[in-house]
């Protein structure tokens, strides 16, 4: 159980991570051109709850909503709306042009 529960489970957290920043700069869509080579990879989206809008992330940096689209599952976005909700973070910021 130790090493299911914690080992396996860890590397498989990290793999997820580190495909943020290896698989969503090689393949997926660029809806944005934001003078790199990211994407959006909704695989990878998946796996990691919605990080895998990469391409979002690298034109609004400092958007916290990651997920733009109806469809594009963000749920760091709404854990943090959740805590926004409770008080205990605010003056979350959202993309400042009009997303279609």
């Amino acid at each position: 159980m130790l090493v299911w529960g914690y080992f396996v489970s860890t590397v498989a957290l990290w793999q997820a991570t580190f495909m943020v920043n290896s698989v969503c700069h090689i393949w997926g869509r660029r809806t944005w051109d934001s003078g790199d080579r990211s994407t959006n990879n909704w695989m990878v989206a998946t796996l990691t709850l919605g990080e895998g809008w990469h391409n979002n992330h690298h034109q609004f940096a400092y958007s916290a909503r990651h997920g733009l689209k109806w469809w594009q599952l963000d749920c760091t976005y709404l854990g943090l709306r959740i805590l926004e909700a409770l008080g205990l973070v605010w003056d979350l910021k959202l993309p400042r042009r009009q997303i279609a």
